[in-house]
């Protein structure tokens, strides 16, 4: 818990950390694009339902510190958890290991909490995988409840069910219809997403393969840097440290002791939760790579653009998450080796001193993640403007959805001490919102233009682009409102349409309400998305009540694991 304080930091404060893609508000009200029923691809189905409802009695910035305190938390403990066979000493540095790695970091300051959550479940649906394989009743439903957790963003909960379901798929004292049962509840888990995904087709962007393909942080390649855990594409959040010598020499640091640990690794962790998280990594470590390198990169272009699903590994260096939790276990085992090695020839102090000292190893790979990346996780709170703005929609009968300008998907405010974060509006306020879905990423000096994926964003684009009369395109694809945001940088927020009436005019926003917007008919598929939720849920509840009432017992396999039981001893370091 203390390295977790001194990653978050000022993150901790009471307010909002808004950076990247990472937006809470105070109140979030449930809309339809938040259930699958927008335009666009599902992109944060079910994560910002769940949000909408828990937000407003309790504000959102306590839910905030929640995530990022239980994501890194759970993160460490999960680690230490899988270690524990192994003593303290290999725990404690498998957890700074994961937990301060290139990997967190990045996420952290790109706002990806829940795929954090996501990757803290990990380790934890292991075990209880591993857990259910050996006979324990209650741990394939304490499963179902992790990959829900890891569920509330689609890369999660396919990076947590497509990990740990091939371990109740190996032979042990589980039987068929309990494995059965419980793959099923990890596949319906992912129908909140998937439904919609079926309902509203939206053809990616081809581009994305190159673009968030996995970025080599210095000279020693992109091979190196993924086995280092780093290698996110958007460099902007990407610690300054990472592009220094010391990076290369601290991933061949603890490449070094993970090799050490590797020759005790099946005894404490057991043969199928190694094979289960070598293949993996293995796995992971290959699809990020290629996609970053010339000669195979339009191998994972062609898979994005042309399989259904292809999509989930253009952001390549999600899929080193596996990775992450095998370093880190064996790190620690690594660690735990070298300690008992100088226990021996020069005692208990200077064994505890050694593990101390590899303890620091990590640290030195990110230096500058210390107290909140050196404030760049500082909260902030929002001004009374956005409040203001949001009653006024609560309390006018005027139809409509809002337009957000200036037509950028990001903004640079004042207030937020010009950190780059992901447009808040949308989630901020009460009716949805059409706003800017393309992303723009500086590459190889030039600026790419990744296309959205939501037709009414893309009218409105072209409107502003080829200079048409933005209020008649405004009011044929439903909107009635116009929110104008000054930011510090970015383009400037073209004059709201003719006809426009102001109705709240701040120091940082103002909103103007149009002419009574053409109404457009509900989406398509509302009844499967609805029914697929219902799904989910009930199998939630159900996973609960079997984890909180199944009788306590333990089936017995044949010969089942006795080998991780058996060197649980000798791999103690006390």
């Amino acid at each position: 818990m203390a390295v977790v304080a001194v990653v978050l930091g000022p993150a901790l404060r009471p307010g909002y950390v808004l950076t990247g893609d990472q937006v809470f508000v105070p109140d979030q009200t449930l809309l339809p694009w938040m259930l699958g029923l927008g335009g666009g691809l599902p992109r944060s189905v079910p994560q910002d339902a769940v949000v909408a409802l828990v937000t407003g009695p309790v504000p959102g910035w306590v839910w905030e510190k929640v995530a990022l305190l239980g994501a890194l938390s759970t993160l460490g403990l999960g680690v230490a958890r899988l270690l524990r066979p192994a003593g303290r000493r290999a725990a404690v540095v498998g957890a700074v290991a994961a937990v301060w790695s290139p990997y967190v970091a990045e996420r952290l300051l790109q706002g990806h909490w829940s795929l954090l959550l996501a990757v803290a479940v990990l380790p934890w649906a292991v075990a209880q995988a591993d857990a259910a394989r050996r006979g324990e009743v209650r741990a394939a439903s304490r499963w179902v409840l992790l990959v829900g957790l890891a569920s509330l963003t689609v890369t999660g909960g396919l990076l947590v069910l497509l990990v740990t379901a091939p371990l109740l798929l190996v032979p042990g004292a589980l039987s068929r219809r309990a494995r059965v049962a419980a793959l099923v509840g990890g596949v319906v888990l992912q129908l909140p997403w998937l439904v919609p995904s079926l309902v509203h087709p939206v053809s990616p962007a081809p581009l994305g393969a190159d673009v968030f393909a996995l970025r080599s942080e210095g000279w020693w390649g992109s091979l190196l840097t993924a086995l280092g855990t780093g290698g996110l594409w958007n460099a902007g959040s990407v610690p300054s440290s990472r592009a220094t010598v010391l990076a290369p020499i601290v991933t061949v640091v603890l490449l070094a002791l993970a090799f050490l640990g590797s020759r005790g690794a099946r005894r404490v962790l057991g043969t199928p939760v190694l094979a289960c998280l070598g293949t993996a990594s293995a796995l992971g470590l290959a699809v990020a790579v290629a996609g970053s390198w010339s000669a195979t990169a339009g191998v994972t272009a062609w898979v994005v653009a042309h399989v259904p699903g292809g999509g989930v590994i253009r952001d390549g260096q999600k899929l080193l998450a596996p990775w992450l939790i095998l370093l880190s276990c064996l790190v620690g085992l690594g660690a735990a080796r070298l300690s008992r090695a100088v226990h021996a020839r020069r005692g208990a102090p200077a064994a505890a001193a050694a593990a101390g000292l590899l303890a620091v190893v990590p640290l030195l790979g990110v230096p500058d993640l210390v107290w909140g990346a050196q404030g760049r996780l500082a909260a902030v709170r929002y001004p009374d403007d956005w409040n203001a703005v949001r009653d006024v929609l609560l309390r006018d009968a005027a139809p409509g959805d809002v337009v957000s300008l200036p037509w950028s998907t990001f903004r640079r405010f004042d207030w937020n001490d010009g950190r780059t974060v992901l447009d808040p509006a949308p989630r901020f306020l009460p009716r949805t919102v059409v706003a800017d879905d393309r992303l723009l990423v500086s590459r190889g000096g030039e600026v790419v233009v990744v296309p959205g994926d939501d037709p009414r964003s893309a009218a409105v684009g072209e409107a502003l682009r080829t200079g048409a009369p933005l209020g008649p395109v405004l009011r044929s694809v439903g909107v009635g409102w116009v929110l104008v945001e000054p930011t510090t940088a970015g383009p400037s927020a073209p004059s709201p349409p003719a006809g426009a009436v102001l109705v709240h005019r701040g120091s940082t926003l103002s909103l103007y309400r149009l002419a009574a917007p053409a109404s457009l008919p509900p989406p398509p598929g509302r009844p499967a998305v609805l029914s697929a939720d219902a799904s989910a849920l009930a199998v939630l509840v159900t996973a609960a009540l079997v984890a909180v009432a199944a009788p306590r017992r333990r089936a017995r396999a044949p010969g089942a694991d006795g080998a991780r039981a058996g060197a649980r001893g000798p791999e103690r370091d006390g």
